[in-house]
């Protein structure tokens, strides 16, 4: 007797005859289900696809790729010039180049506008940001968005370099920007975070902007290993940001180094303040300061090395100051500092103040102009230093007075102040200096 086969199709076809609309249902409810689930739970990662940019691929432009491109994927560029306009991103997408790319935003709005959350760019060149009255136009702009990454960006001519706004967790790594800043009020900075935390800083270089980098109402940031230089203004200003940590950072040949105003809880260690030289330009100016600490920092042929406003409680230690026009300038609002452990060489002026009462402390600093000896060789001296002379307290007091330094009545002052000390601050004063500079 012939046995008839049955195909597998046939076999469902009967299986689904048999059963019950009922289970079926279920049956198909839970596979769409679970396809639903698998689909939801696995990452993006696993779905990302590559996107290549090329003159001679079938996606030519940045501006195509990123609308083709979704959650999870990579934008990679080849060598090439890509002018773009404004190119605006609001999806998870990380856009890389090889050496030679370069993006042109034509000057419209920012080259590059980043509206969500883990964006990543780099290894490009961002050029050609729009120029307004009204409006700050960056080469990379951000705007309410956390864990961005730019790293490896050369930027040039753009008004503002990096713009990050209510940002973070974001990070500018190992880029540079040189900008096209030609005043105060038409340039813009290379590094602008406003309202932004926890983001970090690292390894770039900032060159003729208005400030290199500036910071309002920013918090817990580690800004490190920075360049920040010719630039127009600052090499960093910050206004209204606690508890933020710079270090290993240079500030050279700006108009003033740096600006850290209205503050509290910040750490400045191991930076240089160099050649920041002018009329009235600061290594450093601190303005209304509390409960922070400059360690470790030198200060090196600037007008005024540190100019102390109105701050409290910070403390200045293991500091070098080397041939500036003024060491620290203390003005007499500033009180309950700690000044310990500093090198002060070959400064016109060491301290200088505007009062002849203080509440702040020196204590075992160096002073190269320190004449007094040490008898029992413990390494301080026996008698205090006196650190502000007769000349150098009246020049704070009437600035004008600056045109008689070296004048023969300016020395003969000198010469009886020796002898007769009376006429100088005497709270200024170390009452265990060093007898060597600290290495």
């Amino acid at each position: 007797m012939k046995t008839h086969q049955l195909s597998k199709i046939d076999l469902f076809i009967n299986f689904c005859a048999f059963r019950d609309t009922n289970s079926f249902n279920r049956l198909f409810r839970l596979l769409s289900f679970s396809l639903y689930v698998s689909t939801f739970f696995i990452p993006n990662s696993i779905w990302a696809k590559t996107i290549t940019v090329c003159k001679n691929c079938s996606v030519h432009s940045v501006k195509q790729a990123i609308l083709l491109a979704n959650d999870g994927d990579t934008i990679q560029i080849k060598k090439g010039l890509y002018q773009e306009g404004f190119l605006t991103i609001t999806k998870s997408i990380t856009i890389e180049g090889e050496p030679g790319v370069t993006i042109d935003g034509l000057k419209e709005k920012h080259v590059f506008g980043i509206y969500h959350d883990h964006v990543k760019i780099s290894d490009l060149k961002v050029m050609g940001s729009g120029i307004s009255d009204l409006a700050e136009y960056a080469g990379i702009y951000t705007e309410k968005v956390k864990h961005c990454q730019f790293e490896n960006l050369e930027l040039v001519d753009n008004v503002y370099g990096f713009y990050l706004s209510e940002t973070e967790n974001c990070s500018i790594k190992n880029s540079s920007s040189i900008g096209n800043a030609e005043n105060e009020v038409l340039g813009g900075n290379g590094i602008h975070l406003w309202s932004s935390s926890k983001n970090q800083i690292f390894g770039n270089t900032l060159v003729k902007h208005r400030d290199g980098i500036y910071l309002e109402f920013s918090e817990d940031l580690e800004i490190s290993n920075n360049l920040s230089k010719d630039n127009i203004r600052y090499g960093m200003h910050f206004m209204f940001s606690n508890e933020n940590r710079f270090s290993k950072n240079t500030f050279k040949n700006n108009s003033a180094g740096v600006a850290v105003m209205y503050s509290k809880k910040i750490l400045m260690e191991e930076n240089q303040f160099i050649e920041n030289w002018g009329e009235s330009s600061n290594g450093i100016l601190l303005k209304d300061i509390s409960d922070s600490e400059l360690l470790k920092n030198e200060f090196k042929g600037n007008t005024i090395a540190v100019f102390a406003d109105g701050i409290t409680h910070v403390n200045f230690v293991d500091n070098h100051f080397i041939n500036n026009g003024w060491g620290i300038k203390i003005l007499g609002n500033t009180d309950h500092n700690l000044i310990k452990n500093n090198n002060f060489i070959k400064n016109v002026f060491d301290i200088s103040t505007n009062t002849k009462s203080t509440t702040n402390i020196f204590i075992q600093n160096y002073w190269d102009q320190y004449k007094g000896y040490d008898l029992n060789l413990d390494q301080f001296g026996d008698v205090p230093h006196k650190t502000i002379h007769f000349f150098g307290y009246w020049i704070a007091v009437y600035p004008f007075l600056m045109i008689l330094y070296e004048s023969p009545v300016v020395i003969f002052l000198q010469g009886i102040e020796k002898v007769f000390p009376i006429v100088t601050p005497i709270e200024f004063e170390d009452k265990q200096p060093r007898m060597r500079a600290r290495i």
